[in-house]
Formats: structure tokens, sequence, C-alpha cells
């Protein structure tokens, strides 16, 4: 399981799909790839939703980072 702020730098990364030491817009093989490392991450069966279809976990249709993690981490 990731920590917070490991949750949190992954999801600020997958939705920006910017690296965010370099600035560089990912591939979509990185993308893809951070999304599934968020939702192997966590213990919640709503995975990757969480971040693409927030309104199907419950969560509102922009949710912040914070939110996301929060809900990730419960």
């Amino acid at each position: 399981m990731l920590s917070r702020e490991e949750l949190a730098d992954l999801v600020e990364t997958i939705i920006s799909v910017h690296d965010k030491k370099t600035g560089r817009l990912l591939t979509e093989e990185e993308h893809c790839a951070l999304v599934a490392k968020f939702a192997k991450g966590i213990n919640h069966p709503g995975g990757s939703d969480l971040i693409y279809y927030p309104e199907l976990v419950g969560l509102p249709d922009e949710p912040t980072v914070d939110e996301i993690v929060d809900l990730a981490m419960s």
C-alpha cells in the first residue's frame, strides 16, 4: 500500500499527464503504468474510477487530489 504522500503525488501526475520533475508530457505507456500503480496501491475497489469516474464512487464530478486520496485510503 502506498503512503498518503505517494498517492497524492501519483494522482497529481496522473491528472496533469506531465512528469513532475521534467514537465514532460507522459507517454501513453507511462500514464497507463501510473494508473495501474495507483489501482494496485490502494484497497478501494473503485480503482482508477476514483480518478476518471469519480461520480460512480461517491465523489464530486471534479474532486480534489485530497478527496481522491482520502477515499482511496478508506
